[in-house]
Formats: structure tokens, sequence, C-alpha cells
């Protein structure tokens, strides 16, 4: 299984891979620009004209691949069918936002509250579907829990803790999709930087996922883990594509969705930390400016650009987008570590 596993991982790689030079090729002959960059970042003006929506991609190949990956290695499951669903419905989202700003030329593409109101019905479908899940036989149970423990929806747990959030895990869902979506979208701002990062902590789910012999949600994590390594040759700086909101706000579910199921929601504090640091970085930085008048704790946010302005350095010159990357991957591969040995050893 494992060995498969890594061969549906080189086969994404290798079709994303194909596909992203021939969407490259589309958005050049048909001139559609790209995504807008940032004035106030003098190092993102060779990015003008960047095509985006490279998420498209890369999750049209996961879906397509894990689901053929999922059948013929006799893993398909309403686990795997709740992971397929928010990865796609969240790509659609994403999907529909950038097709309003590049082809439609809508400068905000969807409204926040449109996006908003999507992302919530996704989360009720997918509480929907996850409350059938107990009733279909065969699933592994999670790493130290009875079956049925693992089969009952709404528990969160907490280490050796049961918590049975009972109709409140409904809110939590939705909450924990929203979020992780989007605080996934907010690191999507230099190269390379969301593409490695998502990787690294997707790394860590599939080891969650084989010590719990959940080779259904296993396939889908290696599908995208080579889906987005695929995606980074072009992605890396300078970058040849971004992926875009259909891109970020898919990973923000995906990596969501995954925890969830996993039953190790806490882990996602630590693997996602950085999304965590980036969104409440906004959040400071918003709640701060209108409270003092326009004053401002950082430079810019989300706080990658913070970093790119000079921020924290003493000095106006600031790190270059690589250093950024090489930070930030390095973080989350030693806070993903850390989830793993508290998972392992607690």
């Amino acid at each position: 299984m494992l060995f498969g596993g890594v061969i549906v991982a080189v086969i994404s790689m290798v079709f994303t891979m194909i596909g992203i030079p021939r969407f490259i090729m589309y958005f050049h002959k048909k001139k559609l620009g790209g995504q807008p960059t940032l004035e106030e970042v003098k190092q993102h003006a060779n990015k003008a004209g960047t095509p985006t929506m490279g998420g498209f991609v890369f999750v049209v190949v996961t879906l397509v691949v894990s689901l053929i990956a999922a059948i013929s290695f006799n893993v398909f499951s309403p686990l795997f069918l709740i992971t397929w669903w928010v990865l796609a419905m969240y790509a659609v989202v994403g999907f529909f936002d950038d097709f309003l700003k590049i082809f439609k030329k809508v400068n905000q593409g969807l409204t926040v509250m449109q996006k908003l109101i999507a992302q919530i019905l996704i989360g009720i479908v997918s509480y929907v579907i996850y409350l059938a899940a107990p009733h279909i036989k065969g699933l592994a149970p999670a790493r130290g829990m009875s079956p049925d423990q693992a089969m009952v929806p709404n528990h969160l747990i907490l280490f050796h803790f049961d918590f049975n959030l009972s109709f409140f895990f409904f809110f939590f869902i939705i909450v924990w999709l929203v979020g992780w979506s989007n605080a996934v979208n907010l690191t999507d701002g230099i190269d390379g930087l969301a593409s490695i990062t998502v990787a690294i902590s997707l790394i860590a789910y599939a080891i969650i996922a084989v010590a719990q012999q959940h080779y259904d949600i296993l396939m889908i994590i290696l599908a995208m883990i080579g889906s987005l390594f695929g995606f980074f040759v072009f992605n890396h700086k300078p970058a040849k594509i971004f992926m875009g909101d259909v891109g970020s706000l898919a990973l923000g579910g995906f990596l969501a969705m995954i925890s969830i199921l996993l039953h190790v929601e806490w882990t996602l504090l630590l693997v996602g930390a950085i999304y965590v640091i980036e969104t409440l970085s906004v959040m400071l930085q918003v709640t701060y400016f209108k409270r003092t008048g326009g004053k401002r704790i950082f430079r810019m946010t989300p706080i990658h650009h913070h970093f790119e302005l000079g921020g924290f350095s003493g000095h106006g010159a600031g790190w270059s987008e690589w250093k950024i990357d090489f930070v930030f991957w390095t973080t989350t591969a030693m806070l993903s570590g850390f989830a793993l040995l508290i998972y392992f050893v607690v």
C-alpha cells in the first residue's frame, strides 16, 4: 500500500508538471494578464502579468489521480469522499473568485460575503456527509480510540481526552474549515511559500494517516503532495505562475478537513502555525490601525511582507523571498516534527 502511495505521488507530480506549462501558455496566448502586484513592495514589480490560477491544475490532478487510486486500491470510503468533496468545493469557490478577477476584470472577484456564504454552505454539507460516515463499516479507528469512538463524528479528541461536543461540533467544523482556508489564502503571497509550506504540513498528516491505517485519506494526501512539488517547479522564485485562490482556499479547507477526520485537530495549531501567524498579523494590524487612527504595528501584512520590507531587521534592507521561504518552511518542518513527537509519545 505504501509503495502504491509513492507511485500515486509521483504520477500526480508528473501530470502537474505536464499540465502547468500548457496552462501558462494558455494565459500568455489569451493575454489574460495575471494576479495584481503589490505596489508597496518594489520587489514585486517584476511579477506583473504572471499567470495565476495554477491551483486549478494541481487540484484537478489530485482529484482525478486520488479517485482512481482509491478505487484501484479498494480504499474508497466515506472519509475519502468527504476529503475529496471539501477539496473540490473550496477549489470551486476559489475558481469563481479568480475567474471574475482574470476573465471578467472584476478587481474584487467574489465579495467577502459571497465567499463566506459559499464556504459556510460547503461546511454544512460536509457535516451532513460526516454524520453518515459512522454507519459505514470497515473504517480503521484513530490512534488511541476504540472503534466506537472513531466512528462518532461529534467527538473532539485532545490527546487521551474525549470531548463530546454534540451539536456544537456542527459550528466547530464550519469555523475550522472557513478559518483555515482563509489562513492559507493569506499565506500565499510570495513565490513558493504556500506550496511547500502546505506540502510539509501534509507530510506530517501522511505519517499520522499511516499510523492510523487510514489509507483512504493517505491516498489523497500523497496525491496532493506530489502535485504541490510538481507545481513548485514553476512556482519557485522567479515564479512563472501563481496558484490563485483556486489553490490556496482549496488547500486550507483540505488541511482542516484532514485534521478533523484523523481526529487530530490540535496538531494543526502546530503543523499550521505559519498560517496562524500570518492571520494574526493581519488581525492585529487592522485592529491597531483602527484604534490608533492610522498607526501600524507591522510595515505590511500578512507578516511575510513585513519581512520583505525590512521589518525586524533594524535597517531598510528586507529579506529576500528565498530567505522568507526557507525560514517559514524550516519553522513548519520543526513544528510538524514536534506535533508528531507529541502525537506518538503522549
